[in-house]
């Protein structure tokens, strides 16, 4: 299978799973910075109730990084890269902690840290040289890890 029709797959299914996420909350701090080569955003979101977090990059080289403090309440993050060289990394704390991360490029870096009662991960990269990490502390953990060569 092609690596566009397993990206096209995956970004469908993603779409569902994530129904009608938001762009960051109230409580939150977002910076960018965009080029026609470079995509570089860092969200920092924080308080009882956070909300979801959506990245979206499409540069040849796209940096993402997410940290997100929830406290009681769940929090959830989504990004995805299509690149050349993609990097991402998320770090949650809360109740319930998600991460969904698709990387679609030659060179695809993630890092997730979770602590939470229930964390859940999801990690597709298509690419030929796909790194991921996941590291989880709670009760509750689910991790997929998905990679495929182009």
């Amino acid at each position: 299978m092609k690596w566009s029709l397993q990206a096209s797959i995956f970004a469908a299914l993603l779409a569902s799973a994530i129904g009608g996420s938001s762009a960051a909350s109230a409580g939150s701090v977002k910076s960018s910075l965009t080029t026609s080569a470079l995509n570089i955003e860092t969200v920092f979101a924080f308080g009882n109730d956070p909300g979801p977090v959506q990245v979206n990059e499409s540069s040849q080289f796209n940096f993402a990084r997410v940290i997100e403090l929830g406290g009681a309440s769940p929090v959830g993050a989504t990004i995805i890269q299509t690149g050349t060289q993609n990097y991402a990394s998320v770090y949650q704390t809360g109740s319930t902690t998600s991460a969904a991360i698709g990387q679609f490029g030659a060179s695809n870096t993630t890092n997730v840290m979770q602590m939470g009662n229930a964390n859940n991960t999801l990690l597709v990269q298509v690419g030929d040289m796909n790194t991921g990490a996941v590291s989880q502390s709670g009760r509750f953990n689910w991790a997929a890890i998905f990679q495929f060569g182009r």
